[in-house]
């Protein structure tokens, strides 16, 4: 059996690289698959691609900073598939003015920051839990954050949102504690961009097999499409309010002393 087999996914930020990587995995291992994104062309691509490869998804495009479109998704996975059961919240946003200080930041970076990674990922939780509870089965939400190598060498507002969104995460895995409603982080490193044009999904092989070091590479859209299979599936289902950071090791890196 795959490993979501009769599970309905909704992919919100369902771009060219980390966002296409996801949903295509997803259907590959038997999810219905709700894609979307703010710019159409992109999903339509994702789509067949899925579609060539046997999968079933349908594309609901939308700015999820807007209540009403995040609405539209939702309705758009329980209209075609009949419910949600996995919220995967790959937005981020605000990867803007990253050499100034918080007195520097422009009040534009401020609130596309702002927009991208707190209001965007409360209105789709919001929408996403309002449905699972009226299920009554639990689910599961996954959101993309950031490690804290890569908050700290971005500004201190994206830093900020970027926690921000973790701390939602925690205090919604114990208020939905009862109701099976899992809330868990994924908090990427360095990621090479890299647009995904190959339909199936596999693994980076060259860390499998230990032929380097993991830290002789940035990451792949695979690692942290594999990452987010793990928490949309059962295979989970023993875990809540974690953050699982995939970044090849940077975050437990030990600097040089130098002692005098």
């Amino acid at each position: 059996m795959k490993r979501l087999e009769n599970k309905v996914v909704l992919v919100v930020g369902a771009g060219l690289h980390l966002g296409r990587s996801a949903p295509l995995l997803f259907a590959q291992e038997g999810a219905k698959v709700v894609i979307s994104a703010r710019r159409e062309n992109v999903l339509l691509e994702t789509a067949e691609m899925i579609r060539g490869q046997g999968g079933e998804v349908a594309i609901a495009p939308g700015d999820a900073s807007n209540p009403e479109d995040v609405d539209r998704m939702i309705s758009v996975a329980v209209e075609t598939y009949g419910k949600l059961d996995v919220l995967y919240n790959n937005i981020g946003g605000g990867w803007v003015e990253l050499d100034k200080k918080l007195h520097e930041l422009s009040q534009k970076a401020f609130d596309i920051t702002i927009s991208s990674n707190l209001t965007a990922v409360f209105n789709t939780s919001k929408a996403a839990v309002v449905q699972m509870l009226k299920q009554g089965h639990g689910g599961s939400i996954i959101n993309v954050t950031a490690s804290e190598h890569v908050r700290r060498m971005a500004n201190p507002v994206y830093a900020y949102t970027k926690a921000g969104m973790i701390e939602m995460a925690l205090n919604m895995a114990n208020d939905y504690l009862r109701d099976g409603i899992r809330v868990n982080c994924l908090c990427p490193g360095l990621f090479l961009w890299d647009p995904i044009t190959d339909p199936v999904v596999t693994p980076v092989r060259e860390n499998l097999v230990r032929r380097q070091p993991i830290t002789d590479r940035q990451g792949h859209p695979s690692d942290m499409a594999y990452a987010a299979l793990f928490l949309a599936s059962d295979e989970s289902s023993f875990i809540t309010g974690q953050c699982l950071t995939v970044d090849g090791g940077d975050d437990v890196k030990l600097t040089d002393l130098v002692v005098d």
